[in-house]
C-alpha cells in the first residue's frame, strides 16, 4: 500500500470514528469524498442517473441510522461500495422504469462503459489497441468484467474485492487471470498493464 492510499485510509477512518460519535458533518465528508465513486459504480448496474443518487443517498441515511451498530470495516470505501450494490439489486427489482434500457439485465450485470476522452489519444496506433482492449474487456463474463473494474478502476486489493463480492480472494486472482489470459491472447503482459491504466485512470 503507497503512502497516499494509507493517507486516504486514515482520512475514512478519521471520518468513520466521528460519525459513529454522531458528527453528520463527517457523515456528509464520506458522502462528498466517495459519492463520485459510488455514481460511476453504480451506473454499471443502472443507466438512471435519479435512482443511482437516491439509492446511494439511502445507504448514508442507513449508514447515519445504524452507525452505532456497525462495526468499522477493514476497508470504508469496499464497505460503501458493497452497500450501494446490495441497495441497487433490492431497490431495481420493486422500481419501474419507464424505459427498459436504463436496466441492465441482472444476466449482464456489470457493463463497462469508457467515456468519449480515452478515444482522444494522440497515437493513432495505441487508440486502436485501446479500442480492441475495450473491445475484449466487453467479452468477457460479468463478474470477470467487475474485478477487473474494482482492481483498476477503483483501485481496490484483492482482500477488498473479495470481502465486497463475498467470494475467496483466491477465485479474485482465478477471475482477473482468466481475464488476463483472454487479453494475453493478443497482446504482450507489458502493454496490457500499461493500456488498463490507459483505460482506467
Amino acid at each position: 500500500m503507497t503512502s497516499g492510499e494509507n493517507s486516504l485510509q486514515s482520512r475514512d477512518i478519521r471520518l468513520w470514528k466521528e460519525l459513529v460519535r454522531g458528527c453528520d458533518q463527517a457523515l456528509g465528508q464520506l458522502m462528498q469524498v466517495h459519492f463520485k465513486a459510488l455514481l460511476n459504480y453504480g451506473f454499471k448496474f443502472v443507466k438512471d442517473d435519479a435512482f443511482v443518487k437516491d439509492c446511494i443517498q439511502e445507504v448514508f441515511i442507513d449508514l447515519w441510522r445504524t452507525r452505532e451498530r456497525v462495526a468499522e470495516p477493514g476497508s470504508i470505501k469496499a464497505y460503501l461500495l458493497v452497500s450501494l450494490r446490495r441497495k441497487i439489486m433490492r431497490n431495481r427489482r420493486t422500481m419501474r422504469f419507464g424505459d427498459p434500457s436504463l436496466l441492465v439485465p441482472e444476466e449482464a450485470t456489470f457493463s463497462i462503459e469508457f467515456s468519449p476522452e480515452w478515444w482522444m489519444i494522440e497515437q493513432e496506433t495505441l487508440a486502436r489497441k485501446t479500442r480492441m482492449i475495450s473491445d475484449m474487456l466487453d467479452a468477457l463474463p460479468a463478474r470477470q468484467r467487475e474485478v477487473v473494474y474494482l482492481k483498476y478502476y477503483q483501485e481496490l486489493s484483492r482482500e477488498e474485492i473479495s470481502a465486497m463480492l463475498d467470494i475467496a480472494p483466491q477465485t479474485v486472482s482465478n477471475l482477473l487471470q482468466m481475464a488476463y489470459g483472454q487479453l494475453r491472447k493478443r497482446f504482450s503482459p507489458s502493454a496490457i498493464g500499461t493500456l488498463l491504466l490507459l483505460l482506467f485512470y
